[in-house]
């Protein structure tokens, strides 16, 4: 199959305002009117709100040429993405607040966790430091599987001299 010498013809772009309003021979805030009032077919870079925009001639072009239907059949204007951004703020602040709940909930829960392991800490202390005080405390035989009582001077009490 032979290729003609055509070439593809590329989409021509129009970037910023002034392009799109030389273009139409509009002023700018006539265009910029138009984008938000009547739907002009303009595109913003990332999905900017606020961005610098670029339109193709072509859709310009075929907006300009739909206009007398537009208004003829009162078609309505492109539907904007306000509400289901609305919808996705929504969800995310009741996620937020499901959140700050559970999180409150779990920070009460630590701390009653650290309250009872202070407390058991507590105990185990004056246990430890009232055998040492007394001069004797409960150790395990490990040969016989009793337990003993062991001084620290090293001797034991219920049991044989070391």
């Amino acid at each position: 199959m032979a290729v003609g010498n055509k070439k593809a013809e590329l989409p021509k772009f129009l970037t910023g305002w002034k392009e799109i309003a030389v273009y139409l021979g509009k002023g700018v805030r006539t265009v910029q009117r138009y984008e938000r009032e009547m739907g002009l077919p303009v595109r913003r870079p990332a999905g900017r709100s606020r961005a610098a925009v670029v339109a193709t001639k072509a859709e310009l072009d075929a907006w300009v040429t739909a206009s007398p239907y537009r208004s003829e059949f009162s078609l309505p204007r492109p539907a904007s993405n306000s509400e289901a951004f609305t919808a996705n703020i929504a969800r995310g602040i009741a996620e937020m607040a499901r959140l700050r709940d559970q999180m409150f909930a779990l920070r009460e829960e630590v701390k009653k966790t650290v309250l009872t392991l202070r407390e058991s800490i507590q105990e185990v202390h004056s246990g430890v430091s009232g055998s040492w005080k007394r001069g004797a405390l409960p150790a395990a035989d490990f040969k016989s599987g009793r337990n003993s009582t062991f001084d620290p001077a090293g001797i034991r009490v219920n049991g044989s001299a070391n």
